[in-house]
């Protein structure tokens, strides 16, 4: 009897399994786009950190467990100082140093080879401020587990004050969409 459950296990281990994995930061991308009055503009972040607790079934995601991502906001870089700075400021980097997402569900779960789609449900903290954010998600276990989507809000949701230069001659729009790769391994 024993040698048949170790026979079971063998056979099914690979199919059915959780696993506890870290951001991988050189595999993962973010990227803020917005408009202002001159031009539309993107910021990218260069750090990224978090873990993720999932279920893997026949090389699909099933189910996630937990899973948070963090970007510290000094990471965001534009190319242009004044406006990182900008950012920084209206992102209140003195106090919040760290933008947080924290998974909490998901729902309309479909899986077609390696790749699962799904809408997710967490909570986002950008300068103090939690909100509920509901996304579409891509999830690929090609190579450790790959989450792609992005979304789009107002900043003002956030209680942001678009950023502003030039004596306020130049405005930010309140409309940002953020788009993410998030490698996990």
């Amino acid at each position: 009897m024993k040698s048949l459950m170790i026979i079971m296990l063998i056979i099914f281990a690979p199919y059915v399994y959780g696993q506890q994995l870290k951001v991988n930061e050189q595999n993962t991308q973010l990227s803020i786009d917005g408009t202002s009055t001159v031009h539309d503009w993107t910021i990218e972040a260069e750090e990224f950190d978090g873990t993720a607790d999932v279920k893997i079934e026949n090389n699909a995601l099933q189910a996630i467990n937990s899973l948070s991502f963090n970007v510290p906001v000094k990471s965001l870089k534009s190319g242009k100082s004044a406006m990182d700075d900008n950012t920084y400021e209206a992102l209140k980097e003195d106090d919040h140093p760290i933008i947080t997402y924290k998974f909490k569900s998901m729902d309309n779960v479909k899986v077609e080879g390696n790749t699962t789609t799904m809408d997710t449900k967490g909570i986002l903290t950008i300068g103090g401020v939690s909100k509920t954010v509901n996304m579409k998600v891509k999830a690929d276990t090609k190579n450790g587990i790959a989450f792609n989507g992005d979304i789009t809000f107002k900043m003002s949701v956030f209680e942001i004050d678009p950023p502003t230069a030039v004596f306020g001659t130049i405005k930010t729009g309140d409309e940002v969409t953020i788009k993410f790769n998030a490698q996990y391994n």
